[in-house]
């Protein structure tokens, strides 16, 4: 005895398009979204100036429950048209070690990138007036580098390092650390 035809395929080929519609309605937009309350801008002379108070909104799904949190990050305008201007490397957390941080006298600097080259190290105080600079000649062995700094007052500083070819000086890689000073 056969089964009776509960579902037309009319009513089954809607039923399963309602379905695929509504899942991909319910996707994240994949472009910047900003909630703003007010912004402005003006023009004086050669000089532009645009602002805005708010924020970018995503949601995101943690811990893979109902939980939806909320975050928030930079403003930025046109992001898909602007071009890629960073286009140099930066050391990985394994490759450039810098402790201890914070310090009171001594910085060491360890170096563990597998690239032969010349490293340029930088410390620069917080209005970016260099304190102090080294070119190290690096075989891609490792080198460790200590640098007392017991002379400098409690703060911030930073220290800069770009890694070069040997032969050309082209930029391959470069790091910023932010270090804190206290005494």
């Amino acid at each position: 005895m056969p089964l009776p035809k509960i579902f037309s395929n009319q009513f089954l080929l809607l039923f399963f398009t309602s379905i695929l519609c509504v899942s991909a309605v319910s996707a994240q937009l994949t472009a910047p979204y900003a909630i703003n309350i007010a912004g402005n801008q003006i023009t004086k002379g050669n000089y532009s100036i645009e602002w805005s108070v708010g924020e970018s909104a995503a949601t995101n799904i943690m811990d893979n429950s109902d939980h939806y949190v909320f975050t928030n990050g930079l403003l930025q305008y046109n992001v898909e048209n602007q071009t890629e201007t960073n286009l140099v490397a930066s050391f990985l957390t394994n490759e450039v070690r810098v402790y201890p941080n914070p310090i009171r006298n001594e910085l060491y600097i360890n170096i563990l990138h597998a690239s032969k080259g010349n490293d340029l190290i930088e410390l620069l105080d917080e209005k970016g007036t260099k304190l102090k600079e080294k070119v190290v000649v690096y075989n891609g062995m490792g080198a460790l580098e200590n640098w007392n700094l017991s002379g400098l007052k409690a703060g911030q500083y930073f220290l800069n390092i770009r890694h070069t070819h040997p032969v050309t000086g082209r930029l391959i890689k470069k790091g910023a650390y932010k270090i804190l000073k206290i005494n």
